[in-house]
């Protein structure tokens, strides 16, 4: 407050209109951020906006959080559950030619879900959770595909697959930015597990993370997919300026042009790994495709 309540005497409308959403959002929302759980939001806010002593730039900053895109625990567990009663259920009634207007596809569609194995793709996915929501046994062991990648075994992969009668794979990853380990591990998986339909799942997706996954499902026909929710283009600030794209992006772009040697490793990229540029934070954590300046000190 102390840095931004000054403004409101003397500055236009939008601030104050948005200083009352971040201060109804940080009780819905931002206090759930796990990384700083214990911390204080405003107390935080402060931090971030006294990487810069010029008030233009600062305010900048802060209007920047209006287009904030900001997934809670309650977002995340919806997405979980609409990616599992929409997509996953569509997908398996497919693969196992199951019948809709069956009396009995309920039992039908448990004892296909029994044969199928989710799997998250990196450990940032929650899948005990995922099959917890969704009320899944799943199998006992669900190793996420990054680690199996590097230091799994194939045979013994595919000895699992074959004792448990596995009939079908879904992956599923919280967030794909420019889909870049999503398509390692799932290209591991369709070398090593060829005869295996693979559903993959994110439950949020960049659009470098769709145009990486659609190239993915056209090369390989076992793999099916099916982003959660894909968000648009006016989500993500670029190195360069995109038609049509939110005025407050310009002057963010020259405070992060500014401020970026701040940044220590992440000087080279301030746009965010492979310059995703997403305005994006997940309750768990701040993905590297977003802004750096987003989640660093």
């Amino acid at each position: 407050h102390r840095i931004v309540e000054p403004w409101l005497q003397e500055d236009s409308d939008d601030l104050l209109r948005l200083r009352d959403q971040i201060v109804w959002l940080q009780e819905e929302l931002y206090k759930h951020y796990e990384p700083h759980n214990f911390q204080n939001f405003d107390d935080r806010l402060v931090r971030w906006l006294e990487n810069t002593t010029n008030l233009d730039d600062r305010k900048s900053m802060f209007r920047l959080l209006d287009r904030l895109f900001f997934v809670g625990p309650e977002q995340f567990e919806s997405l979980c559950r609409a990616s599992f009663n929409g997509t996953v259920h569509r997908w398996i009634v497919d693969q196992a030619s199951l019948d809709i207007v069956d009396t009995d596809i309920s039992k039908s569609l448990t004892a296909a879900l029994d044969k199928t194995w989710f799997c998250p793709v990196t450990d940032s996915m929650r899948i005990n959770a995922y099959l917890k929501l969704n009320n899944v046994a799943g199998h006992s062991i669900r190793p996420d595909w990054r680690s199996v990648e590097r230091l799994g075994d194939p045979a013994k992969v595919l000895e699992f697959v074959k004792v448990q009668q596995i009939e079908r794979m879904v992956l599923l990853e919280d967030f794909v930015g420019s889909g870049s380990q999503m398509e390692s591990s799932v290209l591991w998986a369709t070398n090593n597990l060829p005869d295996l339909p693979i559903l993959l799942i994110p439950l949020v997706c960049c659009p470098k993370g769709v145009e990486k996954g659609t190239e993915i499902a056209a090369k390989h026909d076992k793999v099916t997919f099916a982003p959660t929710l894909t968000l648009g283009k006016d989500q993500f600030l670029l190195p360069d300026p995109q038609d049509n794209e939110p005025p407050i992006f310009a002057d963010v772009r020259a405070v992060i042009e500014k401020t970026k040697g701040c940044l220590g490793d992440w000087q080279t990229q301030p746009f965010g790994f492979q310059d995703t540029g997403a305005v994006v934070a997940l309750f768990s954590n701040c993905p590297d495709n977003s802004l750096s300046m987003l989640h660093d000190r």
